[in-house]
């Protein structure tokens, strides 16, 4: 059983059946499975099963097409199985704690581009940044350390608590 990428989104939204590009036949549908993933994350292999996973596959030869929006299932399944932040989540308590995007990643020391790269789900935070992420938003007292750079070089460096 093979795998092929539609990289054309013409090719995703055209209706169903299409012809398989493997067989020939005009028997893809659009279908759901239980789908055994392997993605690699973080510097790590991580394995995990996606119910119901809604992806095109032939059915006289079982080849699974994986479309942009397969590919974004099984990010949002990873994404639940390690329990990393969403995208929306992030802007949710961006926007709760009255920051602006460019304030948050001057705070956190990246790039704005990278925050940008979270929001907009091209890249997915390392759980190290995740779990960042999480204390900033969840203590109003790390934001204020953070945003003072003369505080912040400073965190960490005794066990006297800067005031």
């Amino acid at each position: 059983m093979q795998s092929r990428r539609v990289k054309s989104p013409q090719d995703a939204e055209r209706p169903f059946p299409w012809n398989c590009r493997h067989c020939g036949e005009r028997e893809v549908t659009l279908a759901k499975t239980n789908y055994p993933a392997e993605v690699r994350h973080d510097g790590r292999l991580h394995k995990f099963t996606i119910a119901d996973l809604k992806l095109p596959i032939c059915q006289a030869c079982g080849e699974k097409v994986f479309t942009e929006k397969v590919d974004a299932q099984i990010t949002d399944a990873l994404r639940r199985h390690l329990n990393l932040l969403t995208p929306d989540q992030i802007r949710d308590a961006i926007k709760r704690v009255g920051m602006s995007q460019k304030g948050v990643a001057q705070c956190l020391g990246i790039a704005e581009a990278t925050l940008s790269r979270w929001l907009s789900e091209v890249q997915i935070q390392s759980r190290s940044m995740d779990n960042l992420l999480r204390v900033f938003f969840g203590f109003p007292e790390v934001r204020v350390a953070l945003r003072d750079n003369s505080q912040a070089t400073q965190l960490g460096l005794s066990d006297v608590a800067q005031t």
